[in-house]
């Protein structure tokens, strides 16, 4: 059989007959060689112009309203979707190969879920919900000497959410993870996160292979097309986990790095040694939290883990880090997301997708997602796939699947 063309991307050969036809409005043009020409070069082409409209949307001096923007987004969408779908399984070729080309423009992020740390012996939230119950409703909470109780009301409350997390495990509910959550929070305080810093660290030992993949690209790099200096290897790392081993994993490459989170209303920096002597450094947006495995204050971190919690962050005024990460990143039509170790389950992360989305569509973020069975060596057909990635599409994300979680750090350092 013949050897099917790489969906590596590339520059048409045709060039110029794109361009006429993507500024030009010539669609007759453009139906034909999005039909005719190689399926990676008509993508490519198809992908920058879409970049570059909204790139040139943001210049001050651009005329065109948005509206209009939009309008010519819409228009030339459908042709890549649908050579998108005739690729199927195989527009992974393609889609690593762009992640690839973002990354080394300093334009892509990493937002990193509960999965990345879950690989380095980190504890799932319904395991740590538990594991916080039964020892909080074992010895309760000592401070400066004396033992805090639940109260009778709140101690049926632990004990009914610790066995229904015992009976469901990943299967429970989110608002009754929170609920568990909540009650450890009303018992303990901020107290509480000294109790969850000792559960990470004493089962994560060290960063997980996924981390070191996403350190390794995090080296200074230069961009000329950004202007003159150093560029960090990622646009910043996005996380939602509390724990450090995104740090780790830096200052185990020496990466000049800082950790940002929230301290009461302020987005505070916490940087390494190397980032106060560097004209550069990796950051690192804890949207949720920060608490490093070291000796660390953490009386006014704001930490997202309980309902209260949660409501404040996602139902109130954006905090400075919400701000910062959505308009900076998420919504921004030049900066592109991956996001690894995600689960999507979470509607506030999904609605911050999604908003982007609605404001520049057909400008997508990427997901590194396991394929939800078994393929037994067989690529899914063409309406499985799409079946499978609408769920994420809606919102703004093209799945890159993959079929086995050890494939991870391997697709990242793909984008070397």
């Amino acid at each position: 059989m013949p050897q099917e063309p790489s969906l590596a991307p590339h520059p048409s050969e045709q060039h110029a007959a794109w361009q006429g036809a993507l500024h030009g409005g010539d669609d007759a043009l453009l139906e034909q060689l999005a039909s005719g020409d190689e399926p990676a070069a008509a993508l490519f082409e198809l992908e920058t112009y879409i970049n570059g409209i909204y790139r040139a949307s943001q210049h001050p001096l651009f005329s065109k309203p948005m509206p209009d923007v939009r309008y010519e987004v819409r228009r030339v969408l459908p042709y890549a979707d649908e050579i998108r779908s005739r690729a199927g399984w195989r527009i992974r070729e393609f889609d690593v190969g762009l992640l690839r080309l973002i990354r080394r423009s300093s334009a892509l992020s990493p937002v990193l879920g509960a999965g990345v740390s879950m690989g380095a012996g980190a504890p799932s939230w319904p395991d740590l919900v538990r594991l916080m119950l039964e020892e909080t409703l074992e010895k309760g909470l000592e401070i400066s000497g004396e033992a805090k109780r639940y109260t009778a009301e709140q101690e049926q409350t632990a004990r009914e959410v610790l066995a229904e997390v015992k009976a469901k495990g990943f299967s429970t509910d989110v608002e009754r993870l929170m609920q568990g959550a909540q009650v450890c929070y009303d018992l303990c305080g901020q107290h509480l996160f000294n109790l969850l810093t000792r559960l990470l660290y004493t089962r994560a030992k060290e960063p997980s292979e996924t981390h070191r993949a996403i350190a390794e690209l995090a080296h200074a790099q230069n961009v000329p097309a950004r202007g003159p200096g150093l560029f960090p290897g990622w646009d910043s790392i996005i996380t939602y986990n509390i724990d450090a081993l995104m740090s780790e994993a830096l200052t185990e490459q020496k990466v000049p790095h800082a950790a940002w989170a929230m301290r009461g209303d302020e987005l505070r920096g916490d940087p390494d040694e190397l980032a106060r002597k560097s004209p550069w450094h990796q950051p690192v947006f804890h949207i949720h939290g920060y608490t490093p495995r070291r000796l660390f204050l953490i009386t006014d971190v704001r930490y997202v883990f309980s309902t209260s919690q949660y409501l404040t962050t996602y139902k109130g005024p954006r905090s400075r880090i919400l701000e910062t990460v959505h308009g900076g990143f998420l919504a921004n039509p030049v900066h592109v997301a991956i996001y690894a170790g995600c689960s999507f389950t979470d509607e506030a992360m999904n609605g911050l997708l999604r908003e982007a989305f609605a404001g520049y569509p057909g400008r997508y973020h990427y997901a590194f997602l396991k394929w939800p069975r078994d393929r037994k060596g067989r690529e899914p057909g063409r309406e499985e796939m799409e079946a499978e990635s609408a769920k994420h599409l809606e919102f703004g994300v093209r799945p890159v699947w993959f079929d086995d979680f050890k494939e991870l750090p391997g697709l990242i350092r793909q984008l070397q």
